[in-house]
């Protein structure tokens, strides 16, 4: 592939006219910063998982709540695991009865913490620990009748502190202990604070124009022909249901109304449409900026735009809720934690004395798939088996959105017999080989581990019919990190997790969409212990850092190819070994990239190597790594740098005909433009009936994707405008990046400004799919928009 994917300032006339343009090779400068390279130095930071260098605990002096020797309950030693500013689930119980976090702070920031218990009987307790070791502040209840503990200090100095999740226990040593699990949540804020971890502390940069609406507070405008689409941004919290309501105030409009999150993507239904009024919902499952778009399904003419938020309940076992449903509110939201194969029971009743509704429940994981659904004319009672730990919704709302009338709604539910659990036994650098039955969300096996080993889990699909998904899980079921897609394809892979502590763990070797596909699934599964065995070759590059930034490493080779994530293998022996932090999800305890060539000989030419900060994960510092490039053994080039997210360290290599190499370019540290981020950080891999959303705007005009197909198979791209007044152009390219004749396509039709290609592929392979807007670079539209890919039989 060419060395820079930018479009050249071509006529679109020219465009049009050459049956395969190449795509131009001229690059506009990136912003150099070449700061001397820096020494490689283990990344400062919180406590290693595995962790338990705490120092002795003892109560601080005078000021602070000192703890009896009742409710500081005697426990085995317990792991530390590293905590950034947000939430994380955890879970209590008389095996393990407090679990320890650790974080990084500086001298004068104010710390929030917040334990709330989100099943069981637990009574939380919160103790915070300095750096020396000294228990500094302690809490049980926050506030009368609540069983949630909370603090709020500003801390005295800098360094790493712990925070000890537990549970009170009386001065009766036969009092019941109270179980279950919690939500913890940390806040740092100050002068010096990185208040960046915070999604709600400004809007993102949106690809259209938009207002900030505040909640609760009306906004007027009009929706004409110039103006067709308004767009306004809202902060929520996971857990909201956002109600907005859009009323005609003149003209002939007949208002349009949906909320899209900030990946473009509607998070809303289809609009309650009354006379001269649109009213849409969206329950939100995490905490993010999402956009309003006020439009008119026809007409035109002035309108009042009004958005409130109904924050989800949440819902406990055993502790019934009432509710009512009418045409403004025909659904309500509650929240419900669980455990992988939990069994629960929600039984909703409608009331007999406010008129009538016909209850549907239905269950749905955060990304709002369907789990289970059951309905009934006067009660209604839903049965599910949860395929993993965590939060899920639970929506009531009634056959009809026209009924009204109020509603009891209880859960039950039965917890997963840990003895009884069937599990297959599978041992350290062995393979299981097994299928998921039809329906069947998951298999799950056991291991047995020690606190600081490294394990890697692999979950494969051999001919592809699933997409995978990997769970690593202690033996309670908590929750210790998760993988969908490990890079390109749909394998997924969890690299080089330290185990917390002594004992068993569980794997759940999963569909990643929670098991409603009712095809068998065929699958492979590999445990391997120690650090991962880097392939050798001709020519090997290899990066290292610390901690969990995802950082990531290029080569483009002598023919062109950049290996990548995206593209881990190319015709001349290049090949990716491993991606570690692969979008901030799957962190691993010694992150390691890897490309090598696996040819008898290197091939000759130039290599341009990136060590590339694509996501800080929550940091905003720079991160050291190390970079080491070698041919046929020999090392020819060694940095060590740090860079921040956005940066890039890029370096170029030179090997001969005779298998010489030396350094062409030497190592310097750049940012990369936004169209150089869209064109040389991988295509993004484009599947039949997963839509991919993306935005063009005048700094990115152009966005790549990548699908493999057969030879005389017929495919249907389309380009759909989703936001703005983006008018999108679709080309199809070959893997070798060439253009194919007749790949271009506008407008798919006179009456649209979306495009539509359908094409026979002349060969199996990869294709490349490329997205712009009329005008390429010179073009003047933006917004987001939507991309399909759909297969037929060839013909």
């Amino acid at each position: 592939m060419p060395v820079r994917r930018l479009f050249a300032q071509i006529s679109l006339l020219a465009l049009f006219a050459l049956a395969a343009p190449a795509r131009a090779q001229t690059l506009a400068p990136t912003t150099p910063t070449p700061p001397p390279l820096l020494p490689f130095v283990p990344q400062d930071g919180a406590l290693a998982p595995g962790s338990t260098d705490a120092g002795s605990v003892s109560p601080a002096p005078g000021g602070v709540e000192d703890a009896t020797s009742a409710d500081l309950e005697p426990k085995p030693v317990t792991p530390t695991f590293a905590l950034l500013p947000g939430s994380v689930e955890g879970n209590i119980n008389d095996r393990f009865p407090s679990v320890r976090y650790s974080f990084s702070a500086a001298n004068g920031e104010s710390v929030r913490l917040r334990m709330e218990p989100t099943s069981g009987d637990l009574d939380p307790v919160l103790t915070l620990i300095n750096p020396d070791g000294v228990i500094i502040a302690r809490n049980d209840d926050e506030a009368t009748g609540s069983r949630s503990s909370a603090l709020a200090i500003t801390l005295p100095a800098a360094g790493v502190y712990i925070i000890d999740a537990s549970r009170f226990l009386s001065d009766s040593k036969s009092a019941p202990r109270s179980s279950g699990t919690f939500r913890l949540t940390l806040d740092v804020a100050g002068t010096t604070a990185n208040t960046s971890s915070d999604p709600l502390a400004s809007a993102p940069p949106f690809a259209v124009p938009f207002t900030l609406l505040p909640l609760q507070t009306v906004s007027q405008g009009a929706i004409t022909a110039d103006a067709p689409f308004i767009y306004f941004a809202v902060a929520g919290q996971a857990g909201d249901l956002l109600r907005v309501i859009m009323t005609a105030t003149s003209g002939d409009l007949t208002p349009a109304v949906r909320v899209l999150d900030d990946h473009a993507e509607p998070v809303s239904g289809e609009p309650q449409a009354r006379s001269g009024e649109a009213i849409a919902f969206a329950p939100l499952t995490r905490t993010s900026w999402v956009l309003i778009e006020a439009s008119a399904a026809s007409g035109a003419g002035s309108y009042d735009l009004f958005a409130s938020r109904l924050a989800a309940a949440p819902l406990r076992v055993g502790e019934p809720v009432n509710g009512s449903l009418n045409e403004i509110a025909p659904s309500a939201i509650y929240l419900l934690n669980g455990r992988l194969g939990e069994e629960i029971s929600a039984a909703a009743f409608a009331s007999e004395t406010e008129g009538g509704i016909q209850p549907r429940l239905t269950l749905l994981d955060v990304g709002q798939r369907p789990i289970a659904t059951a309905s009934g004319s006067r009660f209604a009672t839903l049965r599910a088996e949860l395929p993993r730990s965590g939060p899920y919704l639970l929506q009531v709302s009634s056959a009809s959105p026209t009924d009204q009338g109020g509603y009891s709604l209880r859960l039950t539910s039965r917890p997963p017999d840990m003895d009884a659990l069937a599990a297959t036994p599978i041992g350290y650098n062995s393979d299981a080989v097994g299928a998921l039955a039809a329906g069947e969300p998951f298999a799950l096996y056991r291991f047995s581990g020690k606190a600081g080993d490294l394990v890697t889990l692999t979950l494969q699909s051999p001919d592809g019919v699933f997409n995978p998904s990997l769970i690593l899980m202690d033996a309670d079921l908590n929750e210790l990190v998760s993988n969908d897609d490990s890079g390109a394809n749909r394998d997924s892979r969890i690299a080089q997790f330290r185990l917390p502590k002594d004992g068993e763990f569980l794997i759940a070797a999963a569909r990643s969409s929670s098991g409603f596909s009712a095809a068998e699934a065929p699958y492979r599964l590999s445990l391997t212990a120690g650090a991962v065995s880097l392939e050798p070759g001709a020519v090997t590059a290899t990066l290292r850092w610390n901690g969990p930034s995802d950082l990531s490493l290029y080569v483009r080779g002598p023919d062109g190819r950049i290996l990548s994530p995206s593209l881990p293998a190319s015709p001349n022996g290049g090949a990716l070994q491993i991606d570690s932090n692969a979008g901030c999800g799957t962190p691993s305890a010694e992150p390691v990239e890897h490309i090598f060539w696996t040819a008898d000989a290197p091939p000759a030419g130039d290599y341009t190597v990136w060590a590339w900060n694509q996501a800080g994960c929550g940091l905003d510092s720079a991160v050291p790594f190390t970079l080491d490039f070698s041919v046929e053994g020999e090392p020819v080039l060694s940095a060590s740098a740090a860079v921040t997210p956005g940066q890039r360290y890029e370096a170029a290599v030179r090997v001969a005909a005779d298998g010489s190499a030396g350094i062409v370019e030497p190592g310097q540290i750049t940012v990369p433009l936004p169209q150089q981020q869209a064109s040389e950080s991988g295509d993004m891999p484009l599947r039949e009936g997963e839509p991919l959303t993306g935005t063009i705007s005048n700094d990115r005009y152009a966005l790549f994707f990548r699908f493999s197909g057969n030879a005389g198979e017929n495919v249907i791209l389309r380009a759909e405008r989703v936001t703005g007044d983006l008018d999108p152009l679709l080309v199809l390219r070959d893997g070798a990046d060439h253009t194919l004749p007749g790949g271009i396509n506008d407008d798919a039709g006179p009456a649209t400004r979306d495009a539509a290609l359908t094409y026979t592929l002349p060969a199996s392979g990869d294709y490349i799919v490329s997205v712009t807007r009329y005008g390429v670079r010179d073009g003047t539209t933006s917004g987001d928009f939507r991309l399909t890919l759909e297969r037929a039989p060839g013909g």
